[in-house]
């Protein structure tokens, strides 16, 4: 009760000297103070405070597939404002070979993030009663050459036996694959695959917070030089293009947009530890966007990936 009341009056401090400033000072002073807070690592650090991050960071109510190919077992989470309930778990599951999957025929489910983006009733019973399409191959397997296609979430024949054996998707009973579809929205479910997890921090989840603010910052001011610093020097674009070639291009759009009035707003922020088979200090962050200059509007899904130097996170893929 006591902390609450302690942020209680911080909260309302704070708004009050927000309003002597904008009386005193106008919107602008106002405006670039909670920049500032949004640029702040302690300011996310703190908002995390009461926090579970382990699995990453979702802005909206959202279902967490783990699915773990060592031990077999996938666990179904729900997170919503922080806090993470596990629903149930599914043990005995089949899965492809161990090892990241790298292409067409080779028998591995992939390790990494997925979205489901399809939930389809298969043509043949072999697949059991459902299926859920995941992402494979995403942004980050095709910029690594990864290939392949037709990773689902599925059962069991409908009218025989099959072996413990995949091609690569994830399989349950049909009783516990019916059971999570009556329990997840796939729209709005993230599914990690591993074999030894890879975990997010709260310290990593504010850094990468107050880089994309930072980020978005220095995109709204067409601050040029700011803006290139946060890439990484191996940076590839979902085009293909590399950092050199994507310098080239942002720099006309930076000289074009210089002395334009451009709003960025980010939505919907998702930051998810990336599983990977090298435990490379990954996260791939997605968020809708809306981007406002003159004769141009932007309104849709954004996504990025970025890794760990040293102390400092910097984009290494971005769409």
């Amino acid at each position: 009760m006591r902390v609450l009341i302690f942020i209680f009056i911080i909260t309302n401090i704070f708004a009050q000297n927000l309003v002597d400033i904008y009386r005193f000072e106008g919107i602008e002073k106002v405006k670039n103070i909670l920049e500032k807070k949004l640029q702040s690592k302690n300011y996310w650090l703190n908002i995390l405070k009461n926090q579970n991050v382990k699995f990453g960071y979702y802005e909206n109510p959202s279902f967490i597939l783990l699915c773990n190919k060592s031990l077999k077992t996938l666990k179904v989470y729900e997170t919503k404002n922080g806090k993470n309930k596990e629903l149930f778990e599914f043990n005995h599951i089949i899965v492809g070979k161990l090892g990241q999957k790298f292409k067409e025929g080779d028998l591995k489910t992939p390790i990494g993030v997925y979205s489901l983006i399809d939930k389809i009733k298969p043509k043949n019973t072999f697949y059991g009663p459902l299926a859920f399409v995941t992402s494979y191959p995403n942004l980050y397997d095709k910029i690594l050459g990864r290939n392949g296609h037709g990773i689902w979430i599925h059962g069991k024949p409908l009218d025989g036996e099959r072996g413990d054996v995949s091609k690569g998707c994830i399989v349950l009973d049909n009783k516990n694959l019916v059971k999570l579809a009556n329990t997840i929205n796939y729209k709005d479910t993230i599914l990690q695959i591993y074999q030894s997890p890879i975990f997010a921090t709260k310290e990593d989840i504010a850094s990468i917070l107050s880089l994309i603010y930072k980020w978005r910052y220095a995109w709204e001011r067409s601050d040029f030089n700011t803006y290139i610093s946060f890439y990484d020097k191996d940076f590839k674009r979902s085009n293909g293009d590399d950092l050199k070639k994507f310098i080239a291009y942002k720099k006309k759009v930076f000289n074009i947009r210089k002395h334009q009035n451009v709003k960025i707003f980010f939505k919907n922020i998702t930051i998810v530890p990336y599983q990977n088979f090298k435990n490379l200090i990954i996260y791939r962050i997605s968020f809708y966007e809306e981007y406002y200059a003159p004769n141009f509007t932007f309104k849709g899904n954004k996504e990025i990936f970025v890794r760990k130097r040293g102390d400092n996170f910097k984009i290494f893929i971005e769409k």
